[in-house]
């Protein structure tokens, strides 16, 4: 079986930490790393490639990390209606076996300690969630 680590950003600074925590625990498990970004909107009819420009931009960051580590990775955009239930679904797609975090992002303003889509995650989730602060 192989492991799989699930890593997910939104572009902030903090889930950049999340991006470069989960890459480490790939390296040390030698595991696969899957990033994501979730999309809030249905998918393009072309595929990754018409997704917008920041999309892009932050999947790049994962691959690019990862490939310096010496770590396969796959990157994925996520469309779906809610954060939290892109995440979980591209959990139980890709069969990973960790799920990394950041405690809150960019669209978090009103939770002080966790981000509501973080809290939604570790409230769901059936498989670990490392929170990165």
């Amino acid at each position: 079986m192989t492991v799989k680590v699930l890593v997910t950003t939104d572009g902030s600074n903090l889930s950049d930490k999340a991006v470069e925590s989960a890459v480490a625990l790939s390296k040390a498990l030698g595991a696969k790393l899957i990033g994501v970004t979730a999309v809030l909107a249905p998918p393009p009819a072309a595929g990754f490639q018409a997704e917008d420009e920041a999309v892009r931009d932050r999947l790049a960051a994962i691959s690019r990390k990862a490939e310096e580590a010496g770590v396969e990775c796959e990157v994925v955009a996520e469309h779906s209606d809610a954060v939290w239930k892109a995440i979980l679904e591209c959990a139980d797609r890709h069969d990973v076996s960790y799920i990394v975090m950041a405690s809150r992002g960019l669209g978090s303003i009103g939770s002080f300690l966790l981000g509501s889509e973080t809290q939604k995650v570790l409230h769901q989730a059936d498989r670990p969630v490392l929170v990165v602060r």
